[in-house]
């Protein structure tokens, strides 16, 4: 047992699994028996917390319609995905992004109070996480660093035809968790400034399976 499994419980790691998980790669609905199998609209997310361990969570899919099925998955889920980011903000601290602020907060509950002032009452949670990344800007003279941090969103959902999709558009609403201070280095002169819209790190995306290879639906 690891320090990550002591600090998070590892039963809350693992996602549940989805009741149609079968037919998620499915490149066209089945019909067996009269009955017609639908395409889940969601699949499930890995994020790293440390380089020895990560968690799962369902996440949706671009471009595909969320089934009842997804959304009911999703909205059960909220409760244990809720739990693991309150730890990484009580560990870490982090930094609310609102559409027209940015504050730092302590715990979640601070997090969630700046959620409610934006007038958004989120039904599902996404979460990116961004590996440590150092870039050189040759045309500035600088050296960009960006620690490891996850950055989350919230989103609604509204019904539609046949399904449900995230609400559109998006309030500017998220929380960045961080574990270190990202900053840009004078090459010449050694100088060193805080700067938190760098934006040079690409997240991870690790999914099971693979969201790239996932059929397109038409």
């Amino acid at each position: 047992m690891n320090e990550a499994s002591l600090f998070i419980s590892s039963e809350l790691m693992p996602a549940p699994e989805h009741p149609l998980i079968e037919d998620l790669e499915l490149s066209t609905p089945l019909v067996e028996d009269g009955q017609k199998n639908y395409i889940p609209g969601i699949v499930k997310r890995i994020i790293p917390l440390d380089h020895t361990t990560s968690w799962a969570y369902w996440w949706c899919i671009p471009g595909r319609l969320l089934l009842a099925e997804d959304v009911a998955l999703l909205r059960s889920d909220f409760t244990r995905v809720e739990s693991i980011v309150t730890k990484l903000v009580w560990l870490w601290g982090g930094r609310f992004i609102g559409a027209e602020t940015s504050s730092d907060v302590n715990n979640w509950q601070q997090v969630l109070e700046l959620v409610n002032e934006s007038k958004l009452n989120p039904d599902v949670l996404d979460v990116d996480f961004f590996p440590l990344t150092v870039k050189a800007i040759e045309a500035e003279g600088t050296i960009a660093v960006e620690p490891a941090h996850w950055h989350i969103e919230f989103f609604q959902l509204e019904a539609t035809e046949g399904g449900y999709t995230l609400q559109e558009p998006k309030k500017v609403c998220g929380c960045q968790i961080w574990t270190g201070k990202p900053y840009i280095k004078q090459l010449d002169t050694g100088e060193a400034t805080i700067r938190y819209d760098l934006g040079i790190a690409q997240p991870s995306d690790m999914t099971s399976p693979p969201w790239q290879a996932l059929p397109s639906i038409d």
